[in-house]
């Protein structure tokens, strides 16, 4: 089994809600992802995000809703992943959320075509329901978002092991695999702000008519909504950089900072600094460390961002409680302090065990290293003893072979009446270079040859010229050679 190191989020659109008779569910579609560079400066090319799409079948959707703080006011909303480090069960670190499952994927990924400022561009979408009358006051927030023309922002998890960077991009490969899939906050209202999404290409598509059920209440809200519309203030606020740019801009100056085989991810941004996570490989790809270190930033003029270097310092994630009263905060505290007892405690005993293991493994370990470093150096010893005998044969091995191109060579230049030739400081050279059975040796025996050929017509030329002498025989027989091949009919 693949052992999947890396999650990577991506934040996205909803896509589409469809027609249900079922006034428990909602039916939707949402845009997963295209086929670009994302926001977060990552590529995942076509074929594997489609292979992965495989696995959203039947994955949850989920949310951290924000409820109203007022009724009949327009302060609910989203927030993100809401994820932190935490411990599992047995007290190592991983990844949590604070996130609930409101639906799931109805279908695996599937891809289709949409226009984007007048251009076709290929995305992958996938069919879902989100769960109506379990999180009511969820959809209806959706609903009311959708009427309104609003994008839904939704952001997908998925994990991956595979993985390069080419000129500051990081591709990822095949096995990518869809963990789950959040929806974000997708307007300003009560305190939370946009999140918005990493694709320029996720968005509303189409709605169709869903069930009376849900029309009704559609209606209800927009009813309400203009009654509020005529008292309501409305009030502008500009931002010169979003929470995203300010993270790709980071991004994008980080990599200065970052070893050769050292990676980053940014998990968290605030206004002067933010956290990231940074994981460095050995020459033999074997993960070296993965830590999280916290970097001061400024913002200056024309939205530029600068990272101080030297504010680099390794960090750790820190929980903190809200007190309710005294009591009951003195109360959380013990109970907190008593598990964190038994954690410890647990964690001695697992810790022991380890210890133990670990000492017999290093035993075993050590005595089969002990055991093959005196074979090596056995058979080291061995190879240097054989060593002169085996460059010994192999010169005498090459000096037979070339001693036989000579003893040839000599032959067929003599039979030319070349011998000078053959002494000659470039036919030697030849000769030594077709003892060896590489391209340069087959190249000498062809220029060797060569010239053999040319002195045989030069001879037969020289030799025209010569008055021609006939003679007249009586006999006929073998005047013609009986062999036919070329040797035989040519050969000197």
């Amino acid at each position: 089994m693949m052992k999947l190191s890396k999650k990577h989020k991506l934040n996205l659109v909803l896509n589409e809600i469809k027609q249900s008779d079922d006034p428990t569910i909602l039916p939707c579609t949402f845009i997963i992802m295209d086929f670009e560079k994302s926001g977060n400066n990552v590529v995942v090319e076509e074929d594997v995000v489609l292979e992965g799409g495989k696995s959203l079948l039947n994955k949850p959707i989920v949310a951290a809703y924000k409820d109203v703080e007022e009724a009949n006011t327009k302060t609910d909303n989203f927030e993100g992943h809401n994820q932190y480090i935490g411990e599992d069960r047995y007290g190592n670190q991983i990844v949590k959320s604070n996130t609930v499952p409101i639906g799931v994927f109805t279908t695996e990924g599937y891809k289709i075509s949409i226009n984007i400022d007048g251009k076709q561009r290929d995305v992958m979408a996938c069919d879902a329901v989100l769960w109506r009358t379990r999180f009511p006051d969820a959809c209806d927030l959706l609903l009311e978002w959708y009427e309104s023309g609003i994008k839904i922002n939704t952001s997908c998890e998925y994990l991956y092991s595979n993985y390069s960077f080419q000129n500051g991009i990081e591709y990822h490969y095949s096995p990518i695999y869809f963990e789950g899939h959040a929806i974000l906050a997708s307007e300003n209202r009560g305190n939370q702000d946009i999140v918005l999404p990493a694709y320029e290409s996720s968005k509303l598509l189409s709605f169709n008519e869903i069930s009376k059920f849900n029309k009704l209440i559609a209606q209800a809200i927009n009813q309400k909504e203009e009654e509020e519309k005529e008292n309501m203030e409305f009030f502008k606020k500009v931002y010169e950089l979003s929470h995203n740019d300010v993270r790709s801009l980071l991004y994008t100056q980080l990599e200065s900072f970052l070893d050769k085989k050292e990676y980053s991810y940014i998990s968290d941004v605030y206004e002067t600094y933010f956290v990231v996570n940074i994981y460095k490989y050995d020459e033999d790809d074997n993960l070296e460390y993965d830590k999280y270190f916290k970097f001061n930033y400024s913002k200056g003029e024309n939205d530029t961002i600068t990272i101080d270097g030297d504010s680099k310092v390794e960090v750790t994630i820190k929980r903190d409680w809200v007190e309710v009263s005294q009591f009951e905060s003195i109360q959380n505290e013990v109970k907190e302090l008593s598990t964190q007892l038994n954690e410890k405690e647990s964690k001695v005993t697992e810790l022991e065990k380890q210890l133990n293991t670990i000492s017999t493994d290093k035993k075993t370990i050590e005595e089969k290293f002990n055991t093959a470093s005196e074979t090596i150096v056995q058979l080291n010893s061995k190879v240097e003893h054989l060593t002169p005998f085996k460059e010994q044969f192999e010169q005498q091995e090459l000096e037979k072979v070339l001693n036989e191109k000579k003893e040839f060579y000599s032959g067929k230049f003599e039979a030319l009446n070349a011998k000078e030739k053959f002494e000659s400081e470039e036919v030697q050279e030849l000769i030594n270079k077709t003892v060896y059975e590489n391209e340069e040796g087959s190249k000498a025996t062809l220029q060797l040859n060569s010239m053999l050929v040319d002195m045989v017509v030069l001879n037969k030329e020289t030799n025209s010229e010569k008055p021609a002498i006939r003679e007249v025989s009586s006999k006929r027989e073998n005047l013609i050679p009986s062999s036919d091949d070329f040797d035989s009919r040519y050969s000197l």
